[in-house]
């Protein structure tokens, strides 16, 4: 009996040990926290860019690193809140929006598929060396503006009356580029009318604004806020005026043209930081990448509803045409 009872005994140790170094093994899987400032199916696609990257780099959720994502579906409150849990879960790497990431610690890496200008915004020291542990891709949005503006001038040459939507949280330099924009304009001869809006709230006054004003061309400068919430925008909007913005999404929620960086590329291209930090590196070692590849969208759809004919001169240089 006694006998019986010390191999019993010795039989749950050692399952218990077995127990014990598999749980072990799993937390050693590096962890890649990720912080997604919209909701899961706006995020769908870029979400798989993403992964796709990382299986280049022969990861795979679960197998060899775990991803542990979190939505805040556009309201930037809770994405802070998201972010602190994320960093009490002792990820090795978040992967999101780097001002909210960035304010949010100094010391865990950061990677960044979507930042605006690091260096303007006081993110970082400069491209080539960011020093801190912030790194990624840089979308450099202020070279967007004057190929937004060139469009809308083509799409409506007599153009005079223009509103610019825009989140005033979406970057740290969120006002001053508004004004930049204003004053690019300007230049032109064009008069701006610049509506922000930073909630929900906001977003649904300003487009009564627009309603009423009723502008030649509304440009929208995509945000977490303006991506969740685009197709409000478009319900509101798309189908009284022309509406130029950036990204797939919004083209395809009903804008008429968007001209943006290719956003799936630089979503893919973000993997490669990862992999290098989980391999060791230093991410302020790492210079940040600038776009390489840009998207023209036009919506044809929306264009029939307008009653616009698109100038030839923006259909031969569209990427993709929404029929």
């Amino acid at each position: 009996m006694i006998k019986l009872f010390v191999r019993t005994l010795l039989s749950a140790l050692m399952l218990t040990g077995a127990h014990s170094a598999a749980a072990d093994e799993a937390r050693k899987l590096p962890t890649v926290g990720l912080a997604i400032p919209v909701d899961a199916a706006t995020d769908a696609p870029y979400q798989k860019a993403f992964r796709d990257g990382l299986q280049d780099f022969g990861y795979v959720d679960g197998k060899n690193v775990t991803l542990i994502v979190r939505y805040s579906n556009g309201d930037p409150t809770k994405l802070r809140e998201l972010i602190q849990e994320l960093i009490a879960l002792r990820v090795d790497v978040l992967w999101g929006e780097a001002p909210a990431l960035k304010e949010a610690t100094t010391t865990i890496p950061i990677v960044s598929p979507t930042m605006g200008d690091p260096v303007k915004t006081g993110l970082v020291e400069s491209l080539a060396r960011p020093g801190g542990n912030l790194t990624g891709v840089s979308k450099q949005s202020y070279d967007i503006w004057p190929k937004q503006l060139e469009l809308a001038r083509e799409l409506v040459p007599n153009l005079r009356r223009l509103c610019f939507l825009f989140d005033a949280t979406a970057e740290p330099d969120a006002l001053t580029s508004a004004n930049e924009f204003n004053a690019l304009a300007a230049g032109t001869g064009i008069t701006v009318r610049t509506l922000r809006a930073d909630s929900l709230e906001d977003l649904r006054a300003a487009l009564m604004t627009i309603q009423k004003q009723r502008p030649q061309v509304l440009i929208v400068w995509s945000s977490p806020l303006m991506t969740q919430h685009r197709r409000t925008i478009m319900d509101s909007v798309a189908q009284r005026l022309p509406v130029i913005s950036d990204g797939q999404n919004f083209a395809e929620a009903g804008a008429l043209l968007t001209y943006s960086v290719d956003w799936l590329d630089m979503f893919r291209r973000s993997a490669a930081y990862v992999d290098k930090i989980l391999k060791g590196a230093n991410p302020g070692d790492l210079s940040i990448e600038q776009p390489t590849k840009f998207n023209l969208v036009v919506n044809l759809k929306t264009a029939k509803a307008l009653g616009i004919k698109i100038p030839e001169s923006i259909l031969v240089r569209a990427n993709e045409i929404i029929r």
